[in-house]
């Protein structure tokens, strides 16, 4: 789903985020919403810009989405900030942003996260891909399992830095295994 669609579809999509998030460990209120969909609003603008949705009976029931990092973004200088030299031009450079992921809670469990992030990292042209997640979430162990590594820890937040080989380059070997106490 390209920017058109998705920004015509953002409600939606929105309202999936909000069930997705509304629980432990985040409890996100509806009045979150409204940051939530200037930031949308935003991401829809940059340059990249792709959204993978799963639907059933027309209806939205989860969504990924993601686009190329850029030095100067807010979030990657945060995260860079966070990471050594070494990591920060090994992660950074040339990455892909795993942005946002949400699947409607009554449909978590089933395959749709699966799906949706395997489709998403499938568009991407960046030999790797980073997110960050919180450490308490349920998501922490589901990127684990689809074999995301731990970069370090966001600064000043409860949040986990991950990074994803995505396309092997010359010489690159095996990426790390997750370390022990990964939560």
């Amino acid at each position: 789903m390209g920017p058109e669609e998705a920004g015509a579809r953002a409600e939606a999509l929105l309202e999936v985020w909000l069930r997705a998030f509304s629980g432990p460990p985040y409890f996100v209120e509806p009045a979150e919403l409204r940051r939530v969909r200037r930031l949308f609003s935003r991401h829809l603008t940059t340059p990249g810009f792709r959204l993978i949705a799963a639907l059933k009976g027309g209806e939205i029931v989860g969504f990924a989405y993601g686009f190329p990092r850029t030095p100067g973004e807010a979030w990657t200088e945060e995260v860079a900030a966070s990471l050594s030299p070494r990591l920060r031009e090994r992660w950074l450079r040339g990455a892909f942003g795993f942005v946002e992921f949400a699947v409607d809670p009554r449909y978590q469990g089933l395959g749709v996260g699966s799906t949706l992030h395997d489709r998403l990292l499938a568009t991407a042209q960046e030999p790797r891909a980073v997110l960050t997640v919180h450490a308490h979430a349920p998501a922490a162990l589901f990127y684990a399992r689809r074999g995301w590594r731990r970069l370090g820890w966001l600064k000043g937040a409860p949040y986990w830095i991950l990074g994803k080989e995505l396309k092997k380059e010359e010489g690159a070997g095996e990426p790390a295994p997750i370390p022990e106490g990964f939560a």
